[in-house]
């Protein structure tokens, strides 16, 4: 297959993006880069024109930075500078009191420090004039909380804003959990904030901030069956408004979207909602993080409802769109390239790799999900790399 010089992002076609498959894709950038996120930034965005155009960033574990940005400079990712210095939207010395120092995981003490100094899956929203990043951090106390901050630029300072009330306790999800050593009701982890919105039937637009329980965290052995047990893992809907100054404040309980089931293998997490030719659509992986396991599913969304519908696998190992190279493919974010067309953004583990034995090597790669067939008719949405495919 030729190739030409495939247009701007903005305007790209299928056609085009068929054109210019790669055989085999290659990691954005040769470092480890788990959770990938990417958004657009315009001229119109806070930022203004000198901020315009792609930004990458991802988990950064226990690095005494978090969230390093990375910018696209027309043909590779570089790491974003300021005043000489590859920029972090917390940089050292500036990391949020109330994060983990060290302290352990009630629920799971014996996890490595990597897993237990978490600043995990930065997303950034864009609205009324504001960037919102929401993250994961660990607490004081080895909690994994849902937390944000804000800022007018994305290079700008950051204001954080602490980490929202919203963890559950473990008999909220598991009824007959016994207790163990962190007490008789504890409270659970809450990961992957992601906010979506929608309109409703009097055209106004509500936002949802999508997060994850960490019920995977917590494993039990039943005193009386011997049985093995595991708490599920719902991803919550949180319905908020936010104030002029940044400040969310959550409308009502949360709503469960959708709980693993057991084809998920123990979980679910990473969810993305993407919206086009008129339906939502809900983007989330599952299976262990570590290793070839892990995978993603797409399903249909409804955010008014809480409902999620006619779920089906997205991509797992064994598709030819990664090659026969990766493995793992997992967490994915999407940046809308063209009309029923978005990049999707996700992290693999280069085959022979896992974390049990090389520790964190995860890479970022993008591939792309097309919802319009090659003559622009809406269709079920497909991975493009998996259907045009050739042989590496």
């Amino acid at each position: 297959m030729t190739s030409s010089v495939p247009p701007p992002d903005a305007t790209r076609t299928l056609a085009d993006t068929v054109a210019n498959l790669p055989r085999v894709p290659e990691p954005l950038l040769d470092e480890t880069m788990p959770d990938p996120f990417v958004l657009r930034l315009t001229a119109a965005s806070p930022g203004g024109a000198r901020t315009a155009g792609l930004w990458l960033m991802a988990t950064t574990n226990d690095q005494p930075f978090a969230f390093r940005l990375y910018r696209f400079d027309g043909s590779r990712w570089v790491p974003h500078l300021k005043d000489g210095r590859h920029c972090a939207l917390f940089p050292e010395g500036r990391i949020p009191a109330w994060w983990n120092a060290g302290e352990l995981d009630p629920l799971s003490p014996g996890l490595p420090r990597d897993l237990v100094v978490a600043r995990w899956a930065p997303e950034i929203d864009v609205r009324h004039g504001l960037l919102t990043l929401h993250y994961t951090a660990r607490d004081r106390a080895g909690i994994l909380r849902s937390a944000y901050a804000t800022a007018t630029a994305i290079d700008g300072e950051w204001t954080d804003h602490g980490f929202l009330d919203i963890n559950v306790r473990v008999k909220d999800l598991a009824p007959g959990y016994p207790g163990g050593p962190a007490g008789e009701n504890p409270v659970v982890g809450m990961i992957d904030g992601h906010v979506a919105a929608a309109v409703d039937a009097q055209g106004t637009e509500r936002t949802f901030l999508l997060t994850k329980v960490d019920g995977n965290g917590l494993q039990w052995t039943d005193p009386v069956t011997g049985q093995r047990h595991k708490a599920p893992t719902p991803i919550l809907s949180h319905e908020f408004r936010q104030e002029s100054d940044g400040r969310i404040t959550l409308l009502g309980p949360a709503k469960v979207l959708l709980t693993n089931g057991p084809h998920h293998d123990g979980l679910i997490e990473g969810q993305f909602v993407v919206h086009e030719n008129g339906p939502s659509y809900l983007v989330y992986s599952a299976g262990f993080f570590g290793n070839a396991e892990y995978r993603t599913y797409i399903a249909k969304l409804d955010l008014l409802a809480h409902e999620v519908r006619d779920e089906r696998l997205l991509i797992d190992s064994q598709s030819p769109a990664l090659g026969g190279r990766w493995n793992g493919p997992g967490h994915p974010s999407f940046v809308r390239v063209g009309e029923g067309l978005h990049a999707m953004y996700l992290h693999v583990w280069r085959n022979g790799t896992d974390y049990s034995k090389d520790g964190d090597q995860r890479r970022a790669i993008q591939l792309h999900v097309a919802f319009r067939d090659l003559e622009g008719r809406p269709c079920e949405p497909f991975l493009v790399e998996e259907r045009f495919s050739t042989p590496a």
